[in-house]
């Protein structure tokens, strides 16, 4: 009796605990090869096999560190047709959720989706469908588990396996971090699903340790595949913002006149996609902008039309995630990326179909001057995480207005003006990252737009350690990227270290400096 206790003691401290102990049904409704079929393949890709197979028997959750085009979705799609139990799916892409039930329900996967593109009625039943168990899959984004009549309807269900797709958005190491995510931990707790499944292209070992322990999954196999990808160009050309736009141009250009029209340029302010696109476009070269300044129904038709038929876009970091285009044989960097895992997510989207494709960055090596690329994320990196002495600067002059509109003994004073006039009396030019910082401290409370509520009852300084940890992160990101801008090193290996991948050391031949 002894043995057989330590036999499973040190079982499970070699294995962690189980995610489930209630193991999947012993009759599955058919065998591997079957499913995938079903799925029109005949054979796995590379480690797709093993990782099934982990999914099937294995019991401490699985994490999936795929490149792009690896077929990371077919690892947690295949087995929900060999159970009984319902997967859930959490993604963020609202917009590519229609695309990938559509295509399961072409191959008779009962599969749903739901999220806010839905009206009322069809919510309510898609709702009614998911508390009878209906579907063999449902597609959700993170933000529907803090919906009350969501949770009412998920509780109880049986549950075999919840994946939880980008996720790299769980960590605050990650460069896609999105709060909602950090909640799925509680929610794999309550619902105790026989499986969990984090997939990610774009996750470095700090990341992937992030992701496990917020998902519950500490001890969860990992499936890593190398983020070399020979069959992709890298290059990086230096010019000032305005110099560089002919010389981009002449790229699309030529491979425009050999007819190989769908790439994309990334930009990392709105006005500079829109200066891009006009530039192109008045240069013969068709193009179409996209960003989040448009309204969701544009970007889903520029999105769909992409999808369907190429052309180049023009876009923000808001375009991309999610899509699995073959046919991109370019992409371009408009300045510098946030971090390097942002930067090779968006280069990771060429050339998936294996034939070579170009991943062409722009910019310039000037860190003071007013456009340069440095200073431009540097505003991006104050909207969010502004510096200390900013958000005091603004602090004491809400606070000094506040006092001045307020009778004596108020606990409060409503003032009312725009962001612009803030950041123009105050002499604070990064108001909105700050405001942001007061809301959380409970100083100030947005009314509407243009119309705060300034409390009289905080008067002392704030502990700024979390918001300047987090500012020093950011630009020490930046920074990781202008030193694998400038430097002279084999690209692909350098990409391969940020990733601990130590299955490729270079020179790869097909970057600007090992074939100058």
């Amino acid at each position: 009796m002894v043995i057989g206790v330590l036999d499973k003691v040190r079982d499970i401290k070699k294995n962690g605990v189980p995610v489930s102990d209630k193991p999947f049904s012993t009759q599955l409704r058919m065998t591997e090869q079957e499913a995938l079929q079903a799925f029109g393949h005949t054979s796995f890709r590379d480690g797709q096999e093993e990782a099934v197979k982990e999914v099937l028997y294995g019991r401490s959750g699985v994490l999936l560190v795929y490149p792009t085009g690896h077929g990371k979705s077919l690892v947690f799609e295949l087995p929900s047709l060999m159970v009984d139990e319902m997967t859930i799916v959490v993604s963020p892409l609202i917009a590519l959720m229609k695309d990938q039930v559509d295509k399961l329900r072409k191959l008779g996967i009962d599969a749903i989706f739901i999220n806010s593109s839905m009206t009322p009625k069809e919510q309510r039943e898609a709702l009614g469908r998911l508390m009878r168990g209906e579907p063999k899959m449902v597609y959700v984004s993170p933000e529907r588990f803090t919906n009350n009549e969501f949770n009412r309807a998920f509780n109880g269900l049986d549950v075999g396996i919840f994946a939880v797709d980008e996720a790299h958005c769980i960590s605050r190491w990650g460069h896609d971090f999105r709060r909602a995510y950090s909640k799925l931990g509680e929610v794999i707790e309550r619902v105790k699903p026989r499986q969990v499944i984090a997939a990610t292209a774009t996750a470095t070992r700090k990341v992937q340790d992030d992701i496990c322990k917020n998902l519950g999954i500490p001890k969860a196999k990992r499936f890593v595949r190398s983020v070399h990808r020979p069959n992709l160009i890298l290059a990086v050309v230096e010019g000032s913002r305005y110099s560089r736009l002919n010389v981009m141009a002449s790229f699309v250009a030529d491979f425009h006149k050999k007819g190989q029209r769908t790439g994309v340029i990334y930009s990392s302010w709105r006005s500079h996609a829109e200066d891009i696109g006009s530039f192109l476009n008045r240069n013969g070269i068709p193009a179409t902008v996209y960003h989040g300044g448009k309204s969701p129904k544009v970007r889903t038709a520029i999105q769909d039309e992409w999808a369907d038929n190429g052309g180049t876009i023009v876009a923000t970091s808001a375009f991309g995630m999610g899509i699995d285009k073959p046919d991109v044989r370019f992409v371009i960097h408009d300045g510098l990326s946030q971090s390097i895992e942002e930067w090779y997510q968006e280069s990771g989207r060429a050339g998936r179909d294996g034939n070579e494709a170009l991943c062409l960055s722009f910019w310039d090596d000037e860190p003071r001057g007013r456009s340069s690329d440095w200073r431009v994320q540097e505003v991006l990196i104050n909207q969010g995480n502004p510096r200390a002495e900013d958000v005091e600067m603004l602090w004491v002059w809400l606070r000094d207005e506040a006092r001045s509109q307020a009778n004596g003994g108020e606990d409060a004073a409503i003032l009312n003006l725009t962001q612009k006039e803030m950041e123009q009396k105050s002499g604070c030019y990064s108001a909105s990252g700050c405001m942001t910082f007061l809301y959380k401290k409970g100083a100030v409370k947005k009314l509407a737009r243009g119309r705060y509520e300034v409390s009289l009852k905080v008067n002392g300084s704030f502990d700024y350690s979390e918001l300047t940890a987090r500012r020093e992160e950011r630009l020490a990101k930046i920074q990781e990227v202008v030193q694998f801008y400038k430097s002279a090193e084999c690209r692909s290996a350098l990409v391969c270290d940020h990733f601990g991948d130590d299955s490729f050391k270079g020179p790869c031949t097909s970057c600007d400096n090992c074939n100058p």
